[in-house]
């Protein structure tokens, strides 16, 4: 009996509290506010997303003022708001959803009480406030300055610019404003209007972004059930394959191996290869191409695909079928490669996190601006994911090595003509449709092999493997490469010095318990140095 009395006070005190919240206490409290909370309040809070955005988009640009509160856009929400008979409980719900505790007990309700009528935790429940718009809030909270700019990145493959917003609520805004997203506000309303929740096209840009599955599972959730649909499970997502080290993960003892294994590669640089003086009159033979000029070598050219996001492109023609991870530890890669071709008198060109299309135009502009008659051989190496005879672009678009190889052959690039051309892929070649399989190939299929003459391609592994690097150190396949190029390139021919970092990378992999193998694959109809070989 004193329970339930207890339990009637409260209700009692609520109420009494409630009807305390008037225009002068909302004009007071929004000082106590900070613009972060302010924004997600607005976002909440605002019926027409257009004037949320307008108002939202004029307070981020003076928010950093001290009297940016003078804009009073609680005030001014309250003000035309008054008319309605819950919005005192939809204001009390939107400071429990962000928490905003401070400001709940200066009203003087119970913390504990508010927060067990609101539940802001749980996505399912949500009385005044937009249940699409909770689970969004979730969203614009959990997504970090890295995945943010992703968004941003993915949006403009839609033809929607946020770039100039700093705050997840204002994209998800200006995606209201633009119909990309629409939501119903109020049952009432969507039995009026016979409008549907429709936020898929958001949720699958969401669950292409490793981090945010999980919120792209509940949105999904939540669309459903406001639609009166049955919960559809969410497409399955593969991982990315990355060299895990986990705890729950069983390569977790591979920690202190790849360290030993990363030591002994580092052994392979005790030549000082920058002391060492060409011979003039030594002269390669008939069965090897030519070096035109030795201060000179050629091209390498460098593509370095570290940071991916989903595009219109990759989401909407089932390109990709799951969220490629950022591959940490390939800019070690990529200094590496720089390195080890500029001592041996290559020209470097790079460029990093490029999308499907600007891949091929910087080849090609390298190709028509870069390569000089006296260059003797041109080197292009791609650092991506990858799946069997394809490599994955910044925007998650995969692309052809075959189409590359084309435009390399091509009339456009006739000053590659005759001279020797070396791909250098550190990607994964593992079937579309079975993403993680490790099982061993046989070898290519039947339609692989190149048919250009005067071509080199090295994959970093054989078809139906994996390629595996090390967040911190880089890939093992790209740092044995440069290693033995460091070592070997003024004694043997690429063909010797592939076949031994092959050796060595299997070898490695092996102590590892990783399933990698470096394949490579020649139309070369000569011996092709890097250097005029040393007597």
């Amino acid at each position: 009996m004193l329970r339930v009395d207890a339990e009637q006070h409260q209700q009692e005190y609520f109420f009494d509290k409630i009807r305390t919240i008037n225009l002068e206490v909302i004009l007071d409290i929004q000082k106590d506010i900070d613009p972060h909370d302010m924004i997600s309040l607005v976002f909440l809070l605002y019926k027409v997303p257009d004037t949320a955005l307008q108002r939202l988009i004029v307070f981020q640009r003076v928010s950093k003022d001290v009297s940016y509160n003078n804009i009073n856009l609680l005030y001014d929400w309250a003000l035309n708001v008054q008319t309605s008979p819950t919005w005192r409980y939809e204001f009390l719900e939107a400071l429990t959803i962000c928490r905003l505790y401070h400001v709940i007990r200066k009203l003087g309700f119970s913390i504990s009480h508010v927060k067990d009528r609101y539940l802001p935790g749980n996505l399912n429940v949500s009385i005044y406030v937009n249940p699409i718009k909770k689970a969004l809030y979730k969203l614009c909270e959990n997504i970090n300055a890295n995945n943010l700019l992703r968004l941003k990145k993915t949006l403009l493959t839609y033809d929607i610019d946020t770039s100039e917003y700093e705050a997840c609520e204002l994209i998800i805004l200006q995606l209201m404003c633009q119909k990309f997203i629409t939501l119903s506000e109020s049952k009432i309303e969507k039995t009026l209007s016979n409008n549907k929740c429709e936020v898929e096209k958001l949720i699958m840009i969401v669950e292409n972004i490793s981090e945010l599955k999980k919120i792209a599972l509940e949105l999904r959730e939540i669309q459903n059930k406001i639609n009166n649909e049955s919960s559809l499970p969410a497409p399955h997502i593969n991982g990315t394959p990355v060299m895990s080290t986990s705890a729950a993960d069983p390569k977790t003892k591979l920690v202190d191996k790849i360290e030993e294994s990363f030591i002994d590669l580092c052994h392979l640089h005790a030549e000082d290869i920058s002391g060492v003086t060409l011979k003039s009159d030594t002269k390669l033979a008939k069965d090897a191409y030519p070096i035109k000029n030795t201060n000179r070598i050629g091209i390498c050219c460098i593509i370095n695909q570290e940071e991916f996001y989903p595009s219109k492109e990759s989401i909407e023609g089932n390109i990709q079928t799951y969220a490629l991870e950022n591959r940490l530890g390939s800019t070690k890669d990529q200094l590496a490669l720089e390195h080890t071709m500029s001592s041996l008198n290559f020209k470097i060109r790079s460029c990093c996190n490029v999308n499907h299309k600007d891949m091929f135009k910087f080849i090609k502009c390298v190709i028509l601006n870069d390569v000089c008659p006296e260059d003797s051989i041109f080197v292009l190496c791609i650092l991506s994911h990858g799946i069997r005879g394809h490599v994955y672009a910044a925007d998650s678009v995969k692309v052809k090595v075959e189409d590359i190889q084309n435009l390399l052959d091509s009339d456009e690039a006739s000053n590659l003509h005759g001279i020797p051309k070396v791909l250098i892929l550190q990607a994964c070649q593992v079937d579309e449709q079975n993403a993680h399989s490790r099982l061993v190939a046989d070898g290519p299929l039947p339609n692989y092999f190149l048919r250009k003459s005067d071509f080199l391609i090295y994959w970093a592994t054989a078809p139906e493997y994996e390629a595996y690097r090390d967040e911190q150190k880089g890939s093992i396949f790209i740092q044995t490469l440069c290693s033995m190029i460091a070592k070997k390139a003024r004694h043997e021919h690429l063909y010797d010095i592939f076949t031994k970092v092959t050796d060595l990378v299997s070898g490695i992999c092996s102590k590892l318990k990783c399933a990698q193998v470096p394949i490579f694959e020649s139309t070369l109809r000569k011996k092709l140095y890097m250097q005029i070989p040393q007597l």
